[in-house]
């Protein structure tokens, strides 16, 4: 049985945001076959959508207490792309650098805490064809009507 999370984030804009969103959701179908959901919320301020696009996957992580199947599903391209390629093991085995330039990685902390939580789990991630299916649909109508 494959556990599904969404992370979505608020906006596509790189720049800092005075408030920036991101919505997370983990979707479980049961041997009932009932579904079960859990959703949260982060609201950083001063920060960028890519950053709060990492605290809400790490939150939705947290939420597993054993190893799991997990398919994840990102709406940040960056954020997705750096975990369908494998950049974030090649991070750390350049001590949490960029391998272009061995330049300072953005992020470093939130990048560190992602990699381990995933490590104990079988994780496949969504491509981006994917990521239109009603669970994101359900969470772009939530940042777009609820207020948080």
């Amino acid at each position: 049985m494959t556990t599904e999370i969404f992370v979505l984030g608020g906006t596509k804009n790189p720049a800092v945001q005075k408030r920036a969103l991101a919505r997370w959701m983990i979707v479980c179908a049961l041997s009932s076959g009932k579904v079960e959901k859990r959703d949260g919320v982060v609201c950083l301020e001063n920060a960028t959508t890519k950053r709060a696009v990492l605290v809400a996957l790490s939150q939705a992580l947290q939420r597993f207490n054993k190893a799991a199947v997990l398919k994840i599903y990102i709406s940040d391209d960056y954020v997705r792309n750096s975990l369908v390629n494998g950049w974030t093991m090649k991070w750390k085995q350049n001590n949490w650098h960029k391998i272009r330039y061995n330049g300072q990685l953005a992020h470093q902390e939130q990048w560190k805490m992602i990699q381990a939580q995933l490590a104990k789990h079988a994780v496949a991630f969504a491509q981006a064809e994917e990521l239109d299916n009603q669970y994101i649909k359900e969470m772009e109508w939530r940042n777009n009507h609820v207020r948080n």
